[in-house]
């Protein structure tokens, strides 16, 4: 039984920590397994206790709390750990030398976005701190590229695995007029819907354009913003500016997302950059044809025209074309949406990622005994 602890900042709400979530609840069944919050715990905590997972939180300053290294030292020495495994966003040098300096034979590292935002100081720091990492594992080949580009890792270091969802989940037995009748949703519109945190990366202004397009030239549609974020009120005031508030319905509670799907005729994704968006998964699970910009992972998930539709510029009007294609080949799109669906089923599911965890696992403690035998 391998000895796997997780550092993460916190259990906020979101989709990596979602991920983390199904990860450990699959791999305690066989290992013993850790979960530290180097910050707070957040919303999502609850979900890690009731895995079974040993739990701890640091209550760190931030990522550039230089004492954090002295208590994961002491906790490293104090609780043998086979693997650590660390979900930093780049700020993971100090938790990786702790480690080291603690005897942990194996050290993972993840990678979830194209971190544009990234700048030089943070590159310095996560370049270091990757000089003592095992393996960094990505959940797609685009967020690989970009580690291996803008971080100088070679190949042989990183690891794609995808993430992974139960589909069913997504699957949703309410009745779609009870759903409506409950947010106040119009009956005799068609629903085009956005799930995405508020903030610039997903564009929801593009998708707020697009919506105007889309009432320019048709009467019969009502839009969907699921989620929260900083940029809710900006976004409210465009909609009131185009006077078309009235056609917007905004869910702030993600807790509804298989309802939220199930109302939903074209499910869209508008972000700038991506890694691996769950958003589409989860639709695709959910069976709602999808409507998405063609960037970063997003055609690993998305085969144009088989499994969804992609937009390949940031016109609003191609955004609204894409919209509109879903809406009037209902044949076409639902046959769409059933591949997708499929294709989640098969190929991107909790199983399927906790496996290709367990495996590199294996295969990264096996690599180290050899080392030093």
């Amino acid at each position: 039984m391998n000895r796997i602890c997780y550092v993460i900042p916190s259990f906020s709400v979101g989709g990596t920590e979602r991920q983390l979530v199904r990860l450990v609840s699959g791999l305690v069944r066989d290992h013993e397994v850790s979960v530290i919050c180097t910050h707070h715990d957040g919303a999502m905590a609850g979900d890690v206790r009731r895995s079974g997972a040993n739990f701890r939180v640091l209550g760190g300053g931030g990522g550039w709390d230089f004492t954090l290294e002295r208590r994961l030292y002491d906790y490293f020495c104090s609780h043998p750990t086979d693997i650590l495994h660390t979900f930093l966003y780049g700020f993971d040098w100090f938790t990786n030398r702790a480690a080291r300096r603690a005897g942990v034979p194996v050290i993972v590292s993840s990678r979830r976005q194209l971190a544009t935002w990234r700048k030089r100081r943070h590159l310095f720091v996560q370049k270091r701190g990757n000089r003592l990492v095992d393996c960094i594992v990505a959940n797609s080949t685009a967020v690989a590229q970009f580690v291996a580009k803008h971080e100088g890792v070679d190949e042989s270091r990183l690891r794609v695995i995808p993430n992974g969802i139960v589909a069913d989940d997504f699957v949703c037995a309410t009745d779609a007029h009870q759903i409506r009748l409950r947010h106040r949703i119009p009956f005799n519109r068609r629903i085009v819907g956005i799930v995405a945190n508020f903030s610039p990366v997903k564009d929801h202004r593009l998708f707020v354009n697009a919506a105007a397009e889309l009432l320019r030239r048709r009467a019969d549609l009502h839009f969907l913003l699921v989620g929260g974020g900083p940029l809710v009120k900006p976004i409210g005031k465009a909609v009131k500016r185009l006077k078309i508030a009235d056609c917007f319905t905004r869910i702030s509670t993600i807790s509804e997302l298989p309802e939220m799907y199930k109302l939903m005729d074209v499910s869209v994704l508008c972000s700038k950059s991506e890694g691996f968006p769950n958003v589409l998964i989860e639709s695709m699970a959910a069976g709602a044809p999808v409507v998405a910009a063609a960037v970063g992972g997003v055609p690993e998930i998305v085969r144009h025209e088989q499994t969804g539709r992609l937009v390949q510029t940031r016109d609003p009007k191609a955004f609204a074309d894409a919209v509109e294609h879903v809406l009037d080949h209902p044949d076409e799109s639902a046959a769409m949406a059933a591949r997708a669906g499929e294709f989640v089923r098969a190929e991107l599911t909790v199983d399927r990622m906790v496996n290709a965890y367990r495996a590199l696992y294996d295969e990264l403690l096996a690599r180290h005994t050899r080392r030093d035998a």
